[in-house]
């Protein structure tokens, strides 16, 4: 077995749905079959109906991603290390589902962009968290793209027996820590990052003009995220049977799209015109939505207590209610208080988790780990100072086991500037639904204390999301 491969330990209620047979075998064979570069389908063929089956990667040899930067108007950036072309090579040799089709260069019949970042508003810090178009209809034979419109996330294919909830349950970005089920200082149960999640489906050798990814409807094909340079687009060859098929994000759990497969030569199918038409009107609507929420959430409540201090209720993000539209803004920007006042922030936004960190970034958002005895897990030991990359963390002279997801710290009383408070991972309740996480990996709120504050102006950001910060003004 290659050094990076690590078999990681996975759900009970999944582990019988796996073939133990083939895994062995390919194991054997020197491969490595749950390292990043795939996902559930690259082992096994997808579960019937959307049912359990399918491998939850929980750690094998892991690149640290970075936060991703959003900036008002721009792209979605997210930094890599070098040990993502690796992961992705390695990936290249494995098993892998779709398939090539071997033609000339082909012109897309249509385009389905995730994401339209070059319509958010000046002055505004926004990701759509969206497709579009969301639906689109396509003759057998023909093909089209998705592209990347600026934002982190996957367009993932799903074949005719896989729904997008299945697929987000076994495949998500996020998994519960099974083995170690201490909580974090945050008092969050600890969630651990899946790198294959966001990689592309093959892994490598198709998905160009000249050389499409095939779509049979018996395999998923993806458009990973853009976590090794510039995104590229991803031409897909439509060869599955009649039907409709279920796309989405693999991040985002509510952003999801449907491809209607129609007989060659049927009419009705969708044009690059009619899809530019229907995604102009979904950003048109998407926009005017963003605006209200982000106008609803802009607002803060006030409560008196008995002692005469005051309980402030601000919003970490918020969204529109179908998720389409995350307004990455703490809300209100700024706020002036008292010594002895109370700070609650709530998280609004249906698809994106925050972090509500003082002073300033931490570098704490993604975590490090080594598996320890009994399965509890021990912060890996930087070799470089400061470390940029899991090449820089060692685990008994491998690289990192797993990467937790913002643990935060637990301090929810500040008294200065300088204090270091973080409070973890915060969302809306259906994000840990989503990806079959228990409710305890999220806070629901966030409270902090100023009691005893010196007077003063105090910055907090959210580590997850670039540019999303607020201030606290202590008067």
């Amino acid at each position: 077995m290659p050094r990076f491969c690590r078999i990681p330990q996975f759900n009970e209620r999944r582990r019988a749905a796996i073939d133990g047979s083939l895994r062995g075998a390919v194991r054997d064979a020197g491969i490595c079959p749950f390292t990043a570069g795939t996902d559930a389908h690259t082992i096994t063929p997808p579960p019937p109906h959307g049912g359990g089956g399918g491998i939850r990667n929980k750690g094998g040899s892991i690149q640290m991603p970075s936060r991703a930067m959003r900036r008002p108007g721009g792209n979605n950036v997210r930094r890599a290390s070098a040990l993502i072309p690796l992961i992705a090579l390695a990936g290249g040799l494995l098993l892998t589902t779709g398939g090539v089709a071997a033609a000339g260069p082909v012109t897309p019949l249509f385009t389905i962009a995730a994401d339209n970042a070059s319509a958010v508003p000046a002055g505004h810090l926004w990701a759509f968290n969206d497709f579009f178009p969301r639906s689109a209809t396509i003759a057998q034979g023909g093909t089209f793209q998705f592209v990347n419109g600026g934002g982190f996330h996957t367009a993932t294919l799903l074949p005719a027996s896989w729904t997008a909830a299945a697929d987000q349950d076994v495949n998500g970005i996020a998994a519960a820590d099974i083995d170690d089920t201490a909580l974090n200082p945050g008092g969050q149960l600890k969630t651990v990052e899946n790198i294959p999640a966001v990689l592309p489906v093959p892994a490598q050798g198709c998905g160009t003009a000249d050389q499409p990814c095939v779509f049979d409807g018996s395999s998923v094909v993806s458009m990973g995220a853009p976590v090794a340079g510039p995104p590229t687009p991803l031409f897909v060859t439509v060869t599955a049977a009649p039907g409709t098929y279920v796309f989405h994000c693999r991040i985002h759990s509510w952003m999801t799209g449907s491809l209607t497969v129609v007989a060659a030569g049927s009419a009705g199918t969708t044009t690059s015109a009619s899809a530019a038409a229907d995604a102009a009107a979904q950003t048109a609507a998407d926009v005017a939505a963003g605006l209200a929420a982000e106008t609803a959430a802009d607002k803060a409540a006030v409560k008196v207590n008995t002692n005469g201090t005051r309980t402030w209720t601000l919003h970490v993000g918020t969204s529109d209610p179908a998720g389409h539209v995350a307004v990455l803004e703490m809300l209100p920007r700024k706020v002036t208080i008292k010594p002895g006042d109370t700070v609650v922030w709530r998280p609004l936004d249906r698809q994106e988790p925050h972090t509500v960190t003082f002073p300033k970034d931490l570098n704490t958002a993604d975590v490090p780990l080594c598996e320890g005895s009994g399965g509890k897990d021990t912060p890996a030991i930087p070799t470089v100072v400061p470390p940029t990359s899991p090449f820089d963390f060692a685990c008994s002279g491998h690289p990192a086991d797993e990467v937790a997801f913002a643990p935060g710290n637990g301090v929810n009383h500040v008294t200065s500037p300088k204090t270091v408070s973080d409070s973890g991972l915060i969302a809306y309740p259906t994000i840990a639904a989503a990806f079959d996480l228990p409710a305890s990996a999220t806070r629901s709120s966030w409270t902090v204390s100023f009691a005893g504050a010196t007077a003063g102006t105090y910055h907090y950001v959210c580590q997850i999301h670039n540019g999303m910060s607020g201030t606290i003004v202590v008067h």
